[in-house]
C-alpha cells in the first residue's frame, strides 16, 4: 500500500509504483475522482477517440473523415439557409 500527502493546494502526486502499474496514465490526462461508500477512487476519463466505433450501427455503413466533414458542411449550410429565409 501506497500513501501520498496532500499539499497546501489539495494536490496529490500519483506514485512511481502506481503509474508502472497503469502504464495508460499520461502527462495532462484527466482523472474523474468518485467517493463510493467512503472510498475515493480516480479514473481515467476516456477521451473520444477512445470511444470512436463504440456505437456501431448495421443500418448506416461507417463514412470516412471527409464524407463525415462534407456532411456537416451540407447540414449547416441546409440549416442557415432555413433559419435565415427571407420571406
Amino acid at each position: 500500500m501506497t500513501s501520498v500527502v496532500i499539499t497546501s493546494k489539495w494536490q496529490v502526486t500519483i506514485p512511481e509504483e502506481i503509474r508502472k502499474e497503469v502504464p495508460s496514465l499520461e502527462i495532462g490526462q484527466r482523472l474523474r475522482w468518485e467517493v463510493v461508500g467512503g472510498v475515493l477512487t480516480a479514473r481515467p476519463v476516456r477521451g473520444i477517440e477512445e470511444l470512436s466505433g463504440c456505437l456501431k450501427s448495421d443500418d448506416l455503413p461507417a463514412l470516412s473523415r471527409a464524407d463525415e466533414k462534407a456532411a456537416i458542411q451540407r447540414a449547416r449550410a441546409e440549416h442557415y439557409a432555413t433559419k435565415h429565409r427571407k420571406p
